[in-house]
């Protein structure tokens, strides 16, 4: 159980590791089970640098999410990017990236090269 959420120190002796146990909250680990379990192996309430681990780490392995799936586009210049990032037909399609990069998401490619089409571009692969 601790392995996922701390470093060895001495025998029975564990230093808990913040980037250990992010990684243990990305793989789906529930960090309240490591709190029940240190709190039913003491007598005594958790130190206040424990709960403030435990806290930051419960908030912190969840705070970015992988979204959907999205193509980066590279513009020719930054006028072109600046003309299809801005227009009505392509505006709500793709979001900056960069000075020449745009994003669309991989939903909607079909839709942002009909409307680019309608601003006489092309989108080559």
């Amino acid at each position: 159980m601790l392995e996922l959420w701390a470093e060895p120190i001495q025998e029975d002796i564990w230093h808990l590791d913040r980037p250990k146990a992010v990684a243990a909250i990305e793989k789906g680990h529930d960090i309240a089970l490591l709190r029940q379990f240190l709190e039913n192996n003491d007598d005594l309430p958790l130190p206040e640098l424990v709960e403030s681990f435990l806290l930051r780490c419960a908030r912190d392995g969840q705070a970015l999410k992988t979204g959907a799936s999205a193509v980066l586009i590279e513009s020719r210049d930054c006028e072109t990017a600046d003309s299809v990032a801005t227009h009505k037909e392509t505006s709500s399609l793709c979001l900056r990236a960069g000075p020449k990069t745009l994003v669309v998401r991989n939903e909607h490619v079909g839709k942002f090269r009909e409307r680019v089409h309608v601003l006489g571009l092309g989108l080559v692969s």
